[in-house]
C-alpha cells in the first residue's frame, strides 16, 4: 500500500509528446503559429544565400499556361510588408497582409491569455478565417489575369 501512494506522489518527466497532445485545438493551432513564424524568419534569412542557386527567376506557373498563379505577388508584398508599406502589400497580393494581421491577433491573444491578462481569452479557430484566406487568393487571382489579358495590365 504504501508503495502506490510513493508512485502517485512521483512527478512524471516532461513528455512534449503528452504535453502537445493534451493541448486544445485552439492552443495547437497558437504552437504551430509559432513554430511557423519562426521556420519563415530561418527561411527568410537563409534564403538569399541560396537564391542564385534555385533558378527562381519567373513563375513555373505563368511560364508553362501564360496566367498569373494564386500566389503571385506574394514575394513583392512580403517585401513590401517587411519595409513597412501594408497598403502596397495589400494591392501585390491581400492574402499575406490578411495572414499577418490573423496571426498577431490570434498569436498575441493567446499570449495574453498564458500571461494571465485580466479578461483576455485566447482567440477561437473559425473556419471563416480560412473561407475569408482562399477568397482572397482566387479573387485576387482572378483580377489579376482578368487585368493582364483584357487590359493588358
Amino acid at each position: 500500500m504504501n508503495n502506490s501512494k510513493n508512485n502517485l506522489n512521483e512527478k512524471k518527466p516532461f513528455s512534449l509528446r503528452e504535453w502537445l497532445f493534451g493541448l486544445s485545438y485552439d492552443r495547437k493551432i497558437f504552437v504551430l503559429g509559432i513554430l511557423i513564424a519562426f521556420g519563415s524568419f530561418i527561411f527568410w534569412l537563409v534564403f538569399p544565400l541560396f537564391k542564385d542557386l534555385t533558378g527562381f527567376d519567373e513563375c513555373v506557373f505563368k511560364k508553362a499556361t501564360g496566367f498569373y498563379c494564386p500566389g503571385c505577388g506574394c514575394t513583392r508584398s512580403v517585401n513590401a510588408l517587411l519595409s513597412g508599406h501594408i497598403l502596397i502589400s495589400f494591392l501585390y497580393n491581400p492574402f499575406i497582409p490578411y495572414c499577418v494581421i490573423m496571426w498577431v491577433l490570434y498569436t498575441g491573444s493567446h499570449i495574453l491569455e498564458i500571461l494571465k491578462v485580466p479578461r483576455i481569452k485566447g482567440m477561437k479557430y473559425r473556419d471563416i478565417y480560412v473561407y475569408i484566406a482562399l477568397i482572397l487568393i482566387f479573387s485576387n487571382w482572378i483580377v489579376k489575369n482578368i487585368l493582364l489579358f483584357i487590359i493588358n495590365f
